[in-house]
């Protein structure tokens, strides 16, 4: 079963994951309708995981390459006098064994956290569960205008995704006049609230946009868009 984009494919990033995520789930947990006694229960699962991950079946296999070594050396080797064959890793105090199905009921979990009306994004992101998308899935910017009434008049609502990048670079012109710098954005939505030029009663503002990542702009420009304001 695929847990999507936001569980990772490496134990050794599972671990770190689950870590995070038991962390996490007893704080928005209840906020998206996750009782208690299924908390406790999660956390369970998690701390066997992340034992079997960490401990146990690395352990194991290393007691299993033992096992061969010594009974190759046993059969086919040489040398005098006895020897011990390896003791198994014996575990102190290992976590309580729960039932079959532990990753089956994490991502049900998941899903039903997601389906919840309580849910957003700021909790999607805290707990882990949202999928990531790469910067190269996405080579230039999206985008949408709306005009709509701001504090001081209409104003143009620019809204887009970042799929990873620092943010945007956003530039701008007039009824077709020449293009010039408007803003940085890392925050969205961006608001352009600029008055409208004097003498004029409404104009077509274009913008274009390219990924703004480590202080420099880069990439090509997204497709022009207008909107008329005024």
């Amino acid at each position: 079963m695929s847990g999507g984009t936001f569980f990772p494919n490496t134990e050794a990033e599972q671990v770190v994951w689950l870590s995070h995520y038991a962390l996490k789930i007893p704080i928005h947990g209840p906020i998206c309708g996750i009782s208690d006694t299924e908390i406790q229960a999660t956390l369970k699962d998690i701390a066997y995981w992340v034992w079997m991950l960490q401990h146990w079946h690395p352990a194991t296999q290393h007691d299993a390459k033992e096992s061969t070594a010594h009974k190759l050396r046993m059969i086919s080797g040489s040398g005098t006098g006895s020897t011990n064959h390896p003791q198994p890793t014996v575990f102190p105090d290992p976590p309580p064994i729960p039932e079959p199905g532990i990753q089956k009921r994490l991502f049900s979990q998941i899903a039903r956290i997601k389906a919840s009306l309580e849910f957003n994004e700021s909790i999607g992101h805290d707990l882990g569960i949202i999928a990531k998308t790469t910067t190269t899935d996405h080579p230039i910017p999206e985008f949408t205008l709306t005009v709509e009434m701001g504090a001081t008049g209409h104003r143009v609502r620019i809204d887009f995704k970042k799929y990873g990048h620092d943010g945007i670079w956003i530039e701008t012109r007039t009824n077709s006049g020449e293009w010039f710098f408007l803003a940085i954005d890392t925050v969205k939505p961006y608001y352009d609230e600029r008055p409208l030029t004097p003498g004029n009663t409404h104009e077509t503002r274009e913008y274009r946009l390219r990924w703004w990542d480590k202080s420099e702009p880069h990439g090509e420009w997204s497709a022009v868009q207008k909107a008329v304001v005024g």
